[in-house]
């Protein structure tokens, strides 16, 4: 019977692993077709904005769908989105847009990850990276956590959406508490994109200095900020011991 019940695992297990690679090739096929290499050039933005001009009666959606993208498939980069979400639809508009497509798309990775399990996640990312978040979410303060790495530039976030699904944490309050992480720094390129399309130059040369100091500030604290995550850790498993 034990026998019989590991066959039936092992075949569930490859087709789960095709599965998941038929998606992400087709997704990446899609884009491919879609936008070709210029996806991964620095000129994608400015393409982006185009294309969603010349179709402005689907751009909605197109936004909406281009961020769900770029949450499941974490090395696309989610700022030219919301460069041109805002461009386009202004800040209000574009926030919702891009805040829907990232709700939509961190629900998918989470529910992807809670389906095929971790073996199928560590095919796909670093073993020691999810070895670390997945430790770190699993600390009793999950959620502390998960709104600090959301906050921070530079965490590969969309990587955290996929290993909280193999975590301990509920998804409604993961995605709550990741959205109002993410937020502030989704509104940052919505500004730029805001201020670009008006031409304000010295509004963006502001949000720019602001930008870049923070950045300058997390990567000085770095050290600290890691820190603070690792004593948050510690006592969590000694109460746990």
């Amino acid at each position: 019977m034990s026998n019989e019940n590991d066959s039936k695992k092992k075949i569930i297990a490859v087709l789960k692993l095709v599965f998941l690679i038929a998606l992400l090739a087709g997704i990446s096929l899609f884009l491919y077709r879609k936008f070709g290499t210029e996806l991964f050039s620095k000129d994608f933005v400015y393409k982006l904005e185009a294309y969603l001009e010349q179709h402005k009666a689907g751009a909605a959606w197109t936004i909406i769908g281009i961020q769900i993208v770029q949450v499941i498939i974490c090395i696309l980069p989610g700022q030219p989105v919301q460069f041109a979400a805002s461009y386009i639809f202004g800040i209000f508009r574009g926030f919702l847009l891009s805040i829907i497509g990232a709700v939509i798309g961190t629900t998918i990775s989470f529910m992807l990850a809670r389906v095929f399990g971790r073996d199928f996640i560590e095919l796909l990312f670093d073993k020691e990276k999810v070895d670390y978040y997945h430790k770190k979410l699993n600390s009793g303060r999950g959620l502390l956590l998960v709104l600090l790495i959301y906050l921070l530039p530079g965490v590969p976030k969309d990587l955290v959406s996929y290993i909280a699904g193999i975590s301990g944490l509920h998804i409604r309050p993961f995605l709550l508490v990741s959205t109002i992480g993410r937020s502030p720094g989704m509104i940052g390129s919505l500004l730029l994109g805001y201020f670009f399309g008006k031409r304000n130059y010295t509004a963006i040369a502001v949000l720019a200095i602001i930008t870049v100091a923070i950045l300058i500030i997390f990567f000085m604290k770095r050290k600290e900020i890691i820190g603070i995550l690792d004593k948050i850790e510690a006592k969590e498993e000694l109460k746990t011991e």
